[in-house]
């Protein structure tokens, strides 16, 4: 008696096969891992952007307040120049007359003419001024008319006179005339004649007279 022999088919029970929907799910999972990474990446990134910006406006704004401090700095220490420069110019025309006084003392001879001195004021002359264009003065006085008389003087006080030239011709020997006279219409060399429109002025200091105003004059062909 012979029995069939029994057929043995491999048993598929531990073999697992993924279906289509475990495969889509997870393709989800790594797309949404691989966004939420990329979107923490960005985060941080932005992030850092943003202190790194923050650190820069910082910077910049302390920058910008180093040059604003610098500028007034600057702007002050240049008003400050500006004033004492005033202040020293100011100074220097004050102690002008005071150098010219002092220089025309020392090219003095060892005996110069004295001084006149007037009791009460009364009219006289003036010999050649001395100084320049800003600080003129004079230092040598006359009660008589001479060759070396180039203005006549008339003394209002002790301190305090007004002058005008003598002539035209005696007005063109000077070598400058800068300081005691202003004058108009044509050039000096060029008049044959001068109207007197105002008298100069002068001060004494010490034993000179500083000029305080220039004669003023209008000068004719």
């Amino acid at each position: 008696m012979s029995f069939p022999t029994p057929s043995i088919t491999p048993s598929n029970k531990n073999s697992i096969t993924p279906s289509p929907m475990n495969e889509f799910t997870i393709i989800i999972l790594i797309i949404a891992l691989i966004a939420l990474f990329l979107s923490i990446r960005g985060f941080i990134t932005v992030q850092k952007l943003k202190k790194e910006a923050e650190s820069q406006n910082e910077d910049t704004a302390d920058t910008i307040r180093s040059l604003r401090k610098m500028v007034v700095d600057l702007q002050r220490q240049s008003d400050t120049s500006d004033h004492l420069k005033a202040i020293e110019e100011r100074l220097n025309r004050l102690e002008r007359p005071a150098r010219i006084a002092a220089s025309v003392a020392a090219a003095s001879p060892q005996h110069p003419t004295p001084v006149i001195q007037h009791p009460t004021p009364k009219d006289g002359y003036f010999g050649a001024p001395k100084g320049d264009a800003e600080a003129a003065l004079f230092n040598d006085q006359y009660d008589e008319l001479r060759d070396e008389c180039f203005f006549s003087v008339h003394y209002l006080s002790n301190t305090e006179a007004e002058f005008e030239p003598i002539d035209l011709m005696r007005l063109k020997s000077l070598p400058a005339i800068e300081g005691v006279i202003r004058y108009d219409g044509c050039p000096l060399k060029e008049a044959r004649g001068f109207q007197l429109k105002s008298k100069g002025k002068v001060k004494k200091q010490s034993n000179y007279w500083v000029v305080t105003a220039r004669a003023e004059l209008q000068m004719q062909k």
